[in-house]
C-alpha cells in the first residue's frame, strides 16, 4: 500500500511493486492451483496465520459458517491509499466475501432446501418489461423450483460445457435493493426517465454498523476511540448473478467432474425463436451452480462503490498456461497473444473439467466464442447448431491466478466446510475501490483484474477484463449513471 495520490509514474510502479513482493508472505514465487497446503516452504499457499472461530461468523460467534450476513467491512482503513494488492490488506474482504456466500447459501447442511437467496425476487420479477420467452412455463411451477431463461453473458456470448449444454443465468436482487427500486420506480422504463429527470442521482442504501452499536474506547491519553463491533447491522443492497450449468442425464455418456455440485431442479422456459423444432417448450431439468458474483454495498471507506466477490466450483476450468498475477499493470494489453491452453489430453495428466476438454491444443489460444445461430434440441445435448448437429464446446481457461492470501482463504474456508458441498467451491477473488485510480490504475479497484470462467468466459484477456472497472461505466436505460449496476437498463 502507499500513501501517494499522484497518477503512476514508471519509476512509482516500480516502486509499488517493490512493495507488493515485500507485503507477500515468505516463498511467493508460485501460485499453488490446487489450493492445498503444501509442506515445502516456497510454495504458494504458505500458511503461517492462525484463523479462530470468529474468522467463520460476521457476529463474531463461534457458531460459523452461520446465517450472519457481514454488512460492513471496518477494518478498511481510508487513510491509506492502496495502489496494490497487499496480503493483510486484502484479508477482510476475502472474510467478507465468504462470510456472506455462506450466509446466502444457508442452511449449509442441508442444501436440498431452498436457500435464503432463492427468496429474493428475479430480475424478471422486478422489471415487468423483461418477460419469459414462454410464460407457460410460469404455470404450476412446483415449489423450490427455479424459473430460468437466460443463457447469453454479457458479451453477448454463448457457453456450452463439454457435455454440449448450454449455461443458464439469473439474477437475484436482495430485499434492501428491491425496496429501493420500487420506491423510486426504478422497476418501469418511465420511471427511470423520471428519476434521470429528477436530478437525483442513484444511490443504493449502503450497509453499515449501526453507531448505536459502537464501544466507546479510552486510550491512555483520554481521547475516545470508536470501535465498530464485528457483528451485524444495516444491511446494504446486495445483488447477485449466478451460472448454473444443466447436469448430464447419462452420466456414462458424457464427462463427468470429480466433485458435486450444489443443485436445484429447475424449469427452462424457451420461445419459438429458440428452439430447434421452431415450438416453445418447457424443459425440466437439474441444474449445479458453477459460478456466482456477489456485489454488496458497505459504507466503510472507499466501498460506497460496492465490494465484489466472485466464486465458481473448482472443476470449472484450469489455469492458462500463461496465467498472470491480478496485479499486472505493467502492460495495457496483459494477455496480447490470448489465454492459451496447458495441456491438450487428459493423458498428458490434465484432469477432467466441465468447460475444458483439451481439444485445442496445448500452447494454441483457448477462449474462443461458439459461432453460429445455436438453438435448443428438446433432449440432451440441448446446444444444436440448425442443421440439430451438437455443438463442439469451447475451451475454456482461467487467465488469471488466485491472489496468494485468496488461496489462503479458500483453503481455510474449504477445510471449515468439509463434509459439505460447498467445499466444492472457491473464491477467485474479492475487490474493492482502494484508490483514486488514474492511468495504470483503472477506476482505482484492488486486485486490479477480476474475471469469472463461466460469467465473463470470453472476455477474460481482455484489458478491461475488471469487475468493477467494467460497472463503473453503467448508465440506466434513460442515460443516467446507475451506480455500478447495469440492473437498471434491462432488455427489452
Amino acid at each position: 500500500m502507499s500513501n501517494a495520490t499522484n497518477a503512476a509514474s514508471p519509476m512509482s510502479v516500480m516502486l509499488g511493486l517493490a512493495i507488493l513482493l515485500l507485503s507477500m508472505p515468505f516463498g511467493a514465487h508460485a501460485q499453488n492451483a490446487a489450493l492445498s497446503a503444501n509442506p515445502a516452504r516456497g510454495e504458494i499457499p504458505v500458511f503461517v496465520e492462525d484463523y479462530d472461530t470468529a474468522e467463520f461468523c460476521s457476529d463474531g460467534s463461534d457458531a460459523g459458517p452461520c446465517t450472519v450476513a457481514p454488512v460492513d467491512v471496518p477494518e478498511f482503513d481510508a487513510n491509506f491509499i492502496y495502489r496494490f494488492l497487499a496480503y493483510h490488506a486484502q484479508r477482510p474482504f476475502d472474510r467478507f466475501s465468504w462470510q456472506a456466500f455462506t450466509s446466502l447459501m444457508a442452511p449449509l447442511d442441508e442444501p436440498e432446501k431452498p436457500a435464503l437467496w432463492q427468496s429474493f425476487p428475479t430480475q424478471r420479477d422486478l422489471f415487468s418489461e423483461v418477460g419469459y420467452p414462454n410464460p407457460a412455463c410460469a404455470d404450476d411451477l412446483p415449489d423450490g423450483y427455479l424459473l430460468l431463461a437466460s443463457y447469453l453473458q454479457t458479451t453477448g456470448d454463448i457457453l456450452v460445457d463439454q457435455a454440449g449444454n448450454f449455461v443458464l443465468y439469473e439474477t437475484r436482487i436482495n430485499p434492501v435493493a428491491t425496496s429501493y427500486i420500487r420506491e423510486n420506480g426504478l422497476d418501469t422504463r418511465a420511471g427511470r426517465t423520471a428519476f434521470a429527470n429528477s436530478g437525483k442521482p442513484i444511490a443504493f442504501p449502503l450497509g453499515q454498523v449501526s453507531p448505536t452499536d459502537r464501544v466507546i474506547e479510552k486510550t491512555d491519553e483520554g481521547a475516545e476511540n470508536a470501535i465498530p463491533p464485528a457483528g451485524p447491522g444495516d444491511m446494504g443492497a446486495q445483488l447477485l448473478k449466478f451460472a448454473w450449468r444443466i447436469l448430464p442425464d447419462d452420466a456414462a455418456a458424457a464427462p463427468s467432474v470429480p466433485h458435486g455440485y450444489y443443485t436445484r431442479p429447475a424449469r427452462i422456459s424457451l420461445g419459438a425463436d429458440q428452439t430447434l423444432d421452431g415450438r416453445p417448450a418447457c424443459l425440466d431439468v437439474t441444474v449445479g451452480l458453477v459460478g456466482m458474483h456477489l456485489v454488496q454495498r458497505v459504507t466503510s471507506g472507499n466501498g460506497d462503490r460496492w465490494v465484489w466477490s466472485s466464486f465458481e466450483h473448482i472443476d470449472n476450468v484450469p489455469l492458462a498456461a500463461n496465467a498472470r498475477r491480478p496485479n499486472s499493470i505493467i502492460t495495457d494489453t496483459p494477455f496480447a497473444e490470448g489465454c492459451l491452453a496447458p495441456a491438450s489430453k487428459t493423458s498428458e495428466g490434465l484432469p477432467v473439467y466441465a468447460f475444458y476438454g483439451g481439444k485445442t491444443g496445448k500452447g494454441h489460444v483457448a477462449n474462443d466464442p461458439t459461432p453460429g445461430d445455436l438453438k435448443w434440441a428438446d433432449r440432451q445435448p440441448f446446444a444444436r447448431d440448425p442443421s440439430g448437429k451438437p455443438v463442439v464446446s469451447p475451451d475454456i481457461v482461467r487467465c488469471w491466478r488466485l491472489f496468494s492470501g485468496t488461496a489462503e482463504a479458500n483453503f481455510v474456508w474449504q477445510r471449515k466446510l468439509d463434509g459439505t458441498v460447498w467445499q466444492n467451491y472457491m473464491l477467485l477473488g474479492t475487490q474493492w475501490i482502494g484508490n483514486p485510480g488514474g492511468a495504470t490504475f483503472g477506476v482505482g479497484e484492488v486486485p486490479r483484474y477480476l474475471t469469472n470462467s463461466v460469467l465473463e468466459s470470453f472476455m477474460q484477456h481482455q484489458s478491461d477484463a475488471t469487475c468493477l472497472g467494467c460497472h463503473s461505466r453503467a448508465l440506466t436505460d434513460a442515460g443516467q449513471p446507475s451506480n455500478f449496476t447495469f440492473l437498471l437498463n434491462p432488455p427489452s
